[in-house]
């Protein structure tokens, strides 16, 4: 018989562990009381709709596959190499998942999207404040370029998309890259030329 589990991070990691496993779309507050070995009614204290456990579950994900050393801002470390750095975390993480949960995310019902947009709000303006102190830091960056449509806030809310879009389509982020050499740098200093995949 399953052990019984009835705290609230242990229904998250057993339904963590399920939408690892089966997929975020097939999660259910019965197969999470099964696995639990206690009534659905237990899991419904806890969290009052599904769409409150898939949030759970997601903001887990979330805190899983972004690690803290992607907040870092490492000295002298160019914005284009940082942004290549983090679509390659992203892409190792995405690689290391049983399930595909970018995929599975844009399955979700539009009850549980409505989650999936409460949590990912505030990881993403977290990350697009990095973007920006990384950006702030890089001396090499011409700065009278960072204006309009290419001021900090817009431009890395752009970059921040672009990678999760190339991400969930299975495209490189070359194009972006090199656009960004171009647009951020004086031509002396464009030279972060390493391939992305």
């Amino acid at each position: 018989m399953p052990k019984q589990v009835i705290d609230r991070e242990g229904l998250v990691s057993q339904a963590y562990a399920i939408a690892s496993r089966d997929g975020i779309s097939a999660l259910s507050v019965r197969k999470v009381a099964s696995a639990c070995g206690i009534a659905v009614g237990s899991v419904y204290g806890y969290f009052p709709t599904k769409a409150d456990l898939t949030a759970a579950v997601l903001t887990r994900f979330f805190e899983e596959n972004l690690s803290e050393e992607l907040c870092v801002v490492r000295p002298g470390e160019r914005f284009t190499s940082y942004v290549r750095r983090f679509r390659e975390a992203l892409s190792s993480a995405r690689a290391e998942m049983s399930v595909d949960w970018f995929t599975e995310m844009r399955r979700l019902p539009s009850a549980e999207h409505a989650a999936l947009d409460a949590v990912r709000a505030p990881m993403l303006a977290h990350i697009e404040r990095g973007l920006a102190r990384v950006l702030d830091a890089d001396e090499a960056v011409d700065s009278s370029r960072l204006v309009g449509p290419m001021s900090p806030e817009p431009l890395c809310r752009y970059v921040l998309r672009a990678l999760f879009s190339s991400l969930a389509e299975g495209s490189d982020c070359e194009t972006l890259i090199t656009l960004l050499d171009a647009a951020l740098y004086a031509p002396e200093f464009a030279t972060d030329k390493e391939p992305v995949r």
